[in-house]
């Protein structure tokens, strides 16, 4: 049976637009287990940790582009996005401490030049957390891996508006974008403890597979 060119093109229309488009954000929250389609992974955060509502969210955002034009990196941010924050206080909850924070979220690399790492990375990140305060405690970051995807991480210490600030920031590279996981706390233990969660992260992964590869996080 013969098909005609324009009949043989529809079909092909058909068969692509049965097919769901996903985005970097495109995730689920459930029972403490942040879970991204587009990526392929899911991350358990602290029990009991509190996820922000949609408004507060987009706050967040707001605040993240305000920032991003003080420190001359506004052109990014269109392709940025802010995947999960997670804190052991609602954010905003007046406290002499600091709260400590979960963020991940996704950027594209397309704008780094040449073909850069997730360690190349993480160098570059370096002059904008100085910017803000912070200092890198390590001579360059290190690597590890875990559900099959390799990590580099950096850690900091600085003082921002008066607070003493300890943070650790762990990058993978995939599907064209840098994913980042930042932990901020009031000193290394906290880090430390947050960071843990790192071990939680399941990807399927090439072949299909499924569960978490234990990654050890000393606390330096």
């Amino acid at each position: 049976m013969k098909i005609s060119s324009l009949a043989l093109t529809v079909l092909l229309l058909l068969c692509f637009s049965t097919q769901a488009q996903t985005f970097p954000d495109d995730a689920e929250i459930k029972n403490g287990v942040y879970s991204n389609a587009f990526f392929n992974f899911s991350f358990a955060y602290p029990k009991d940790w509190v996820v922000p509502d949609e408004a507060l969210k987009k706050r967040i955002k707001e605040r993240a582009n305000e920032e991003s034009v003080k420190s001359g990196n506004s052109a990014y941010m269109k392709d940025a996005y802010l995947l999960l924050t997670v804190s052991r206080q609602p954010l905003g909850t007046p406290s002499s401490r600091l709260n400590p924070t979960i963020l991940v979220a996704a950027e594209k690399i397309s704008h780094v030049p040449g073909n850069p790492t997730a360690k190349d990375y993480l160098l570059g990140y370096r002059s904008v957390k100085l910017q803000s305060g912070l200092r890198s405690s390590l001579p360059e970051p290190v690597p590890f891996r875990v559900a099959g995807l390799l990590f580099f991480r950096d850690d900091y210490a600085g003082t921002v508006n008066g607070a003493s600030i300890r943070q650790s920031t762990f990058v993978s590279f995939k599907k064209g974008y840098a994913i980042v996981f930042t932990f901020t706390g009031e000193d290394q233990k906290a880090v430390v403890e947050m960071a843990k969660a790192m071990e939680m992260i399941v990807s399927l992964g090439k072949d299909g597979g499924t569960g978490p590869k234990k990654v050890i996080i000393s606390d330096h």
